[in-house]
């Protein structure tokens, strides 16, 4: 029994291992559009003054350089190529009036990544990427190792009802594991607050020593990256279906409750009848007693009379003689 509860533990976490590896094996890292999005990201927190800072420095760096391509954006470290035509024509939309802060630092930062990028191998990233490839490409084995572990599911549990209910609770696993973090870094943003000030701060001086509130800032913000339209829509399927399997779960041990409850009470129905019997029975009994106390006490007392006549007689046949 032990063995059977320890096995259908293992079967159930391996099949929501392989789903949640084959539904996040659809984000692939692309670093040049990862590294946009997340100085989007990074303006996007940050505060309004530094918003209008950052945009100050680069209309002032980039007004009357059209024409020139040059690797290198001020005191970053990233290898960019910048065109220099492109992004003076935005700020003269931006100073027209045409397009707002954001849309200026955006619009710039995706000029700026548009081009060839020259980055640094990063081993993780790129074992990463490797593996995603990999199983991408090979998605077939994902079907193989998911029918299996399915099939030995269903062996292990032997009843259709119980291993549809099983599905349902590894739905409801599934939705939990994909939505949480997402929620939990939207419950992090509301109460604390994502804030990416320090990073653009450090940015514009040249200077990367940053708070470990920044940095957390920066990791949750390329952990959404990671959440895709598709994949919170799936993580909201799994939970609903999960949630409905349970409420069905709790209908049937309600029902099964109900039925116990019934049996019980119709072989309890029996004794019940019996006990009834004996306690009509009992009140005839001492009906009978009472009638013997009430005969014997009133003969006691008609005795008592008669001794009381007999004795006034004495008294007046002393007195007549």
């Amino acid at each position: 029994m032990v063995l059977k509860k320890f096995g259908l533990w293992v079967v159930k976490n391996l099949i929501i291992l392989l789903l949640i590896t084959f539904i996040f094996s659809t984000v692939v890292l692309d670093v040049p559009s990862l590294i946009k999005d997340i100085f989007n990201d990074i303006f996007q927190y940050s505060s309004p003054e530094m918003q209008k800072e950052v945009v100050s420095k680069l209309t002032l760096a980039c007004s009357g350089l059209e024409g020139r391509d040059f690797e290198g954006f001020g005191n970053l470290s990233i290898p960019v190529s910048l065109d220099f035509k492109k992004i003076g024509a935005l700020c003269k939309d931006y100073n027209g009036g045409k397009i707002n802060d954001k849309e200026f630092f955006f619009s710039v930062i995706e000029g700026t990544f548009n081009g060839p990028i020259k980055l640094p191998k990063v081993n993780t990233l790129e074992k990463y990427n490797a593996i995603i490839n990999f199983l991408n490409a090979n998605k077939i084995i994902y079907l193989v190792i998911l029918a299996i572990l399915l099939v030995s599911l269903h062996l292990l549990i032997m009843n259709i009802k119980l291993f549809m209910l099983a599905l349902t609770g590894i739905s409801f696993s599934m939705g939990i594991l994909i939505l949480m973090p997402y929620g939990a870094i939207i419950a992090y943003d509301k109460f604390v607050g994502i804030d990416t000030t320090p990073i653009l701060a450090t940015i514009l001086s040249g200077s990367f020593s940053l708070s470990a509130k920044a940095i957390i800032s920066v990791i949750l913000l390329m952990i959404l990256r990671t959440y895709s339209s598709f994949i919170i829509t799936l993580g909201i399927l799994f939970l609903s279906v999960g949630i409905g399997g349970k409420i069905y779960n709790w209908k049937l041990k309600r029902q099964s409750k109900t039925v116990e409850t019934k049996k019980k009470s119709e072989k309890e129905e029996p004794k019940k009848a019996k006990v009834v019997k004996e306690e009509k029975i009992k009140p005839k009994k001492d009906d009978d007693a009472d009638e013997a106390y009430k005969h014997r006490d009133r003969s006691t007392k008609e005795i008592l009379d008669e001794l009381e006549e007999m004795h006034k007689k004495k008294i007046k046949e002393k007195e007549n003689s």
